[in-house]
């Protein structure tokens, strides 16, 4: 009878160690979970930011081919205006006249959007 026992209580003994062993295996797989949870949201926010910086690039791009239109046409209507000329008065006319037609588009756009 003591030997089977001590057996049992052996078998318990390991039985705990087991058991204490698979808690910690258990433990480090939360943290783990833990670990890939939050590299997955990183990569996420990463491939985000990215998409973000392309399509700005892509809308600044869009921004310099149309800035030439403007101008050339804002050049024109000042022109037909009657004001010709060279210097700092001319360049400030278009600057001004540029500005308010980019205004107005801003306005539109925008209000464009929140349909």
């Amino acid at each position: 009878m003591k030997k089977k026992l001590k057996k049992m209580l052996e078998r318990t003994t390991l039985d705990d160690r087991l058991v204490a062993g698979a808690r910690r295996i258990a433990d480090k797989t939360t943290v783990d979970d833990r670990l890939f949870s939050a590299a997955k949201k990183v990569k996420h926010e990463i491939r985000k930011n990215i998409a973000k910086a392309v399509l700005a690039a892509f809308g600044f791009m869009i921004a310099l081919v149309w800035r030439d239109v403007i101008k050339e046409g804002v050049n024109k209507m000042v022109e037909f205006m009657g004001v010709i000329g060279d210097g700092y008065t001319f360049t400030l006319i278009t600057a001004l006249v540029t500005t308010i037609i980019c205004v107005f588009g801003i306005i539109y756009v925008s209000r464009w959007s929140e349909k």
